[in-house]
């Protein structure tokens, strides 16, 4: 047991140094970071209520529900076929590591490095707001500041599974990018507009058309749903943000989770059905990419 824990360790701690010395990832998160600090810059200046029903913040928000999940994907869409198609799989698994030290190791080393990006994220956004607004930060604010964190990690944890899944099963690097890439594109950048325009097609009205929409959003609420992007934006704002489509007011009391005017037990009330599945995604995921890579010929 000692021994088991000891090679996860030893994985956990190369895949994290692994990240921390990618280019790749490095470039994406320096960039993601400008985005989402430049956003947060403008909401400051224009004196963004944080914590009165999260107006200002929006934007922001938008910003990270939208191109956070690409940190996801870049994390894990190599980490297993790279390392299958150089054979550094079979020469470690000559020593004495079995395969569930090495996907275990793969898992927690990842989530560490997400910890790192969601600092990075929560400070460049909720930090600058804070810096230029200056705002007061008692408990109660620090609470939802955490959960907001939590919220962020287990959204971001769901893309990082399902690129380890895809690198899995995936014969190369350049498939499995191609394919997360393609998921990212349809599930989150565009789904906003796939749904719209097949909520229109379906019910042969436009939603555009204020006089006449109410089938057309209807569905639309509904297939929107379909989108882990929905739940993130929802519990967080109150909205559910996707661009291409209009934003959809959760219809609940609480405006997201920087609404001050109820407590957190309300806050859970209305959005404890967002926070099961941003919880349920990533745990399910990383169930099928731990099987998955048990069976899967190396």
């Amino acid at each position: 047991m000692k021994a088991d824990l000891k090679n996860i360790g030893i994985i956990a701690q190369k895949e994290f140094a692994d990240y921390l010395y990618s280019p790749g990832f490095r470039m994406l998160l320096g960039i993601f970071t400008f985005v989402v600090l430049s956003m947060s810059v403008i909401s400051g200046k224009e004196g963004c209520e944080l914590f009165n029903r999260g107006f200002g913040f929006i934007d922001v928000a938008q910003v990270i529900t939208l191109f956070i999940p690409v940190l996801g994907l870049a994390l894990g869409f190599d980490s297993i076929v790279r390392e299958k198609n150089s054979k550094s799989l079979n020469t470690l698994l000559t020593h004495p590591v079995f395969r569930d030290n090495i996907i275990s190791g793969k898992i927690i080393g990842g989530l560490g490095a997400l910890i790192l990006v969601v600092f990075i994220s929560v400070t460049a956004s909720i930090g600058t707001v804070l810096i230029f607004t200056g705002i007061d930060v008692g408990f109660s604010e620090l609470n939802r500041i955490l959960i907001f964190s939590l919220l962020t990690f287990l959204y971001l944890s769901g893309f990082f599974a399902f690129s380890l899944i895809i690198s899995i099963i995936s014969k190369s690097s350049e498939s499995s990018f191609i394919s997360g890439l393609v998921v990212w594109l349809n599930l989150i950048l565009i789904f906003g507009a796939i749904v719209t325009a097949a909520s229109s097609i379906i019910t042969g009205e436009l939603i555009v058309d204020l006089d006449n929409n109410d089938e057309a959003k209807v569905m639309s609420e509904d297939l929107q749903k379909l989108s882990p992007a929905s739940y993130y934006a929802e519990a967080v704002t109150g909205v559910r943000v996707s661009y291409g489509s209009f934003g959809i007011s959760s219809g609940k009391e609480t405006k997201g989770i920087f609404d001050t005017r109820v407590g957190l037990g309300n806050w859970f009330a209305d959005y404890w059905i967002n926070l099961v599945v941003l919880t349920g995604i990533p745990s399910l995921m990383f169930i099928v990419s731990y099987v998955a890579f048990l069976r899967r010929d190396i």
